[in-house]
């Protein structure tokens, strides 16, 4: 069946492109729009019967088959890739912004909250059946996406040389593809660290513009970059306390059950390129995901936070900063705060620095909270120890 045939969806196409339906509402007259005291009541039912014109509409693409679907998005020149679900939500995004702008109806949400976002995914050293393993971060990633332009803007990567245990594993070789010739020739994690804070200050990241991180699950933040600052007595950077964890952002957003990267891919109708639980390949597809999200309509924020830091000795705090503009993202402690407020430049340590050794630490990391914002999780820290191991199996 033709698209054009389909009631609901089409129907608002087929009236005047330039038709305001607040028209009468005002007049316009010497070049300037004149208000004409229209009362509360009044306005606040028009905008009630917006919201139930899209409420219709919403129905009538629920009635669409993947062909109807798909020739419709094929006549708005928009993304014809994905499932069924997929395709509804694309159109109805599409069909909800256009009906709002028309009706001159403010969306506070419509805003981006941010103006990059920084994927991360870590690699680090592993060894299989080795839960308690001490892993070192050896690639550090950065694919930066511009949230404006809905593209990626710049990239930064570099391996990592491992202290603790300078030889990598069978394993981990077989799993990343890294060798040992690629860490040789690398620096370590701090001297690594420092380039990328210089490479995001070079960006005026957290100066003037705004971001956050973006990672596939809770660990790279929680787990490998926690552990790696601890074994490197690193400062922990302030702006890696919270993040969005893409998998939870896919789930709420699409109303499907979280899905690992492939999956979440597939179900857009998209390919995994590169190599799989390679860091810059794996980030690399992750921000087509988010890229993805954002262009469906999806207003991407933090969606999990470290609040608690149990059991670690001491903690620092760099002074770049992930910058939001949502009241709900108060996550930082009055002191972190006054720090970002007063734009202070030195490290701020919270407590003493007394060592810790790795079995504290594998404790402390193992028992980190892990706050969600907003939505239920899935994901327990426990399985952050056990992660390797499951991706390998």
């Amino acid at each position: 069946m033709s698209t054009g045939t389909v009631d609901g969806p089409c129907q608002p196409l087929s009236h005047d492109e330039n038709e305001d339906p607040n028209k009468a509402d005002e007049e316009v007259g010497s070049g300037a729009r004149k208000k004409t005291g229209r009362s509360k009541a009044q306005k606040d039912g028009a905008t009630e019967n917006i919201y139930r014109k899209i409420s219709v509409i919403n129905g009538e693409i629920n009635k669409m088959d993947r062909e109807q679907l798909k020739n419709r998005l094929a006549d708005l020149k928009m993304d014809t890739r994905g499932v069924n679900d997929v395709l509804k939500k694309r159109l109805k995004s599409y069909y909800r912004n256009r009906k709002l702008m028309k009706a001159n109806v403010r969306v506070p949400s419509s805003k981006p909250l941010y103006d990059y976002l920084l994927v991360i995914d870590f690699e680090a050293t592993c060894e299989a059946d080795t839960p308690d393993y001490p892993h070192e971060i050896i690639e550090f990633p950065i694919i930066l996406v511009d949230v404006h332009k809905k593209t990626v803007v710049d990239e930064f990567h570099s391996f990592c040389k491992p202290v603790l245990n300078s030889q990598l594993s069978e394993f981990c070789t077989e799993l990343t593809g890294i060798t040992q010739a690629d860490v040789d020739a690398s620096e370590t994690f701090p001297a690594v660290f420092q380039k990328a804070e210089e490479w995001m200050r070079e960006k005026h990241l957290g100066d003037g513009n705004k971001f956050t991180i973006v990672t596939d699950g809770p660990w790279d933040m929680s787990r490998f970059l926690c552990l790696q600052c601890q074994h490197s007595d690193q400062v922990f950077p302030r702006w890696a306390k919270k993040w969005i964890n893409i998998r939870k952002t896919y789930g709420s957003f699409y109303k499907c059950r979280r899905k690992k990267l492939e999956d979440m891919l597939i179900y857009l109708g998209m390919k995994f390129e590169g190599k799989q639980h390679r860091g810059r390949d794996d980030s690399r597809n992750i921000a087509r995901i988010a890229i993805r999200l954002i262009e469906d309509g999806c207003r991407v924020k933090v969606n999990e936070i470290i609040h608690n830091y149990p059991g670690a000795k001491y903690l620092k705090f760099s002074n770049i900063d992930a910058e939001s503009t949502d009241s709900g993202d108060e996550d930082v402690d009055d002191e972190c705060t006054e720090e970002s407020n007063d734009k202070k430049k030195k490290d701020v340590k919270v407590q003493g620095s007394t060592h810790t050794d790795d079995r504290d630490i594998t404790k402390a990391i193992a028992s980190l909270c892990i706050e969600d914002r907003g939505e239920k999780t899935e994901e327990d820290v426990s399985d952050l120890i056990a992660y390797y191991k499951l991706q390998k199996s």
